[in-house]
């Protein structure tokens, strides 16, 4: 506090001005600055909760999305002479088979050898490839599936790494690579790829004046170039013979994904199979990130009744609305995994009066032993129908998950639920209404089925969560709203500041004023003592 010096020396009225002036300014100031202060405080503190709250679902989504299609059918085998995946939990289910692969699929190999340098000059020209099976009797013919390719050779890439990279950036399911085959000796080796009808036969048309092509022609079947022939892989399995043209066979097993590495010897043991300790593990761990996601919310909001501390987002209606939407996923039904709801409590799983979820094992166990396929409906969003001969998926998400009834007509149309749908060949779509992009393949003449468009508890959650954190959300709208509520707590504490100077100003003037007319007066008396003090001395005189 400033020191009032002309008080200090008994000049002018002698009260402490300046401490007046302070206590009067801050008695005007400080009601209004501790209201707007703690307004200030309370938005930080919102917003630090708020930010706490959208952090907690970003958490919760990744959590997540860490179980998703989790349902517990894990693959199994008793050798190594295939890899096996499960692809499509949608499609797969338990199984065990026995597998015997007698032979693998191989690429038509060809190597054209004897050359100095990986630059070495080749000619220009034409080469036609044409893809087909060389028969035993050394004549070729052609798959009907497959097209001819033409690959033009010019002076810009008339040599051997020229022709490999024309070959590889034609993109025509051959691959050409050039070997080191001695110390000064170099390979181009061209490989199609795996199956009896993809092998290769190779023409060319030299240009006239620059020969040299014509060394990379296959017409015929030449030991001397094929270092591998192409083949289908054989194998068989529970006892079915069977011919793949490729080593990777994903159509063989619904869902399921083999890659053959070697023959056998003897039969090999595949399948897959329902875990119950795994899907209980898996469900355990869901029922732990909502019970956390709903404590934080919970705390952030509880309101100080029964001894505890208000939270900082105490009686908050968006944070109350998350809360009941969040209990509201694990009560409501599961719709689109069979003719009837599912629903978390027939996994044991119940919602307590606090929003809160327990789970019980013994409860949980027993349902998913009854009906593995069943858990999907928690972990697995899936289309599927009753019918081998229709296979069904969905794109986007403007579908409403549920039970449709498939109908092909007699005149080759269909419809969905007596919706009619567009029909492209073998494949039926509809792109409005509940069933937004739904695709329905069917196989021959298809069946009349019912189409179960299923979205998992998991998935919807996921999706709630996206909805909470994204830029549009409700969460953000506030925070924006909160920040530019401090921006405003700024500019009154701005404004306060410049009224509050204004006071000041006024109050000095006041008692500047007032200390010249004390100063006066005091001037006024003293004149009038000095003459009191002579026409004393003048009576006594």
């Amino acid at each position: 506090m400033a020191t009032d010096y002309l008080s200090s020396l008994n000049i002018g009225s002698g009260l402490n001005t300046t401490e007046i002036i302070d206590s009067l300014v801050a008695a005007e100031r400080a009601p209004r600055e501790n209201i707007i202060n703690e307004a200030k405080e309370e938005r930080i503190v919102a917003i630090s909760s708020l930010g706490q709250i959208k952090n907690e679902f970003s958490a919760f989504e990744t959590s997540l999305g860490t179980h998703d299609s989790q349902t517990g059918l894990n693959a199994f085998q008793t050798g190594n002479a295939l890899d096996l995946e499960i692809t499509d939990k949608s499609l797969a289910t338990d199984f065990s088979s026995q597998i015997t692969i007698t032979s693998l699929a191989r690429a038509h190999t060809l190597v054209f050898d004897d050359f100095a340098s990986e630059t070495a000059a080749i000619g220009t020209g034409t080469m036609s490839f044409a893809f087909g099976r060389w028969n035993g009797d050394g004549s070729f013919t052609a798959n009907a599936d497959r097209s001819g390719v033409d690959i033009d050779i010019t002076a810009d890439n008339a040599t051997i790494n020229g022709l490999r990279d024309a070959i590889n950036d034609a993109n025509i399911g051959i691959t050409a690579s050039i070997l080191k085959t001695g110390s000064a000796s170099y390979a181009l080796m061209i490989k199609s790829r795996e199956g009896l009808d993809h092998a290769m036969q190779i023409s060319t048309v030299e240009d006239p004046a620059d020969s040299g092509l014509n060394d990379f022609a296959y017409g015929a079947v030449d030991a001397n170039v094929e270092t591998v022939s192409a083949a289908d892989a054989t194998l068989t399995l529970d006892g079915a013979s069977i011919t793949r043209d490729s080593n990777q066979i994903d159509d063989l097993i619904d869902g399921v994904s083999l890659t053959l590495k070697s023959e056998t010897a003897q039969a090999e043991t595949i399948g897959a199979r329902y875990d119950v300790d795994a899907a209980f593990s898996t469900m355990q761990d869901i029922v732990s990130e909502i019970n956390a996601l709903h404590d934080t919310l919970s705390t952030l909001s509880q309101r100080g009744t029964n001894g505890q501390n208000a939270g900082p987002l105490a009686g908050d209606p968006l944070v109350r609305a998350l809360k009941s939407q969040l209990r509201g996923y694990t009560t409501t039904p599961i719709n689109g995994f069979g003719a009837n709801a599912r629903y978390l409590a027939e996994f044991g799983v119940q919602t307590q009066r606090d929003g809160s979820v327990t789970i019980d094992e013994t409860a949980f166990k027993a349902a998913f032993n009854a009906d593995p396929d069943g858990f999907a409906a928690i972990v697995h969003s899936r289309v599927t129908t009753d019918s081998g001969q229709v296979s069904a998926s969905i794109t986007g998400s403007q579908y409403k998950a549920g039970v449709y009834a498939f109908d092909i007509l007699d005149d080759g149309s269909a419809t969905l639920d007596g919706v009619s749908m567009t029909r492209s060949a073998d494949r039926f779509s509809i792109q409005e209404g509940d069933a937004a992009g739904l695709r329905v393949d069917i196989i021959g003449n298809g069946a009349d089925t019912n189409i179960y468009i299923g979205t998992s508890l998991l998935d919807s959650l996921r999706d709630f969560a996206d909805s909470v954190i994204g830029t549009n959300s409700e969460i953000a709208a506030k925070l924006k709203s909160y920040n530019d509520d401090l921006t405003d707590y700024d500019t009154q504490l701005a404004e306060l500041d410049t009224r509050i100077a204004a006071v000041r100003s006024r109050y000095v003037t006041q008692f500047s004023a007032m200390e010249r007319a004390v100063t006066a007066l005091k001037e006024t008396g003293s004149g009038l003592e000095n003459m009191m003090d002579a026409w004393r001395a003048s009576l006594d005189s």
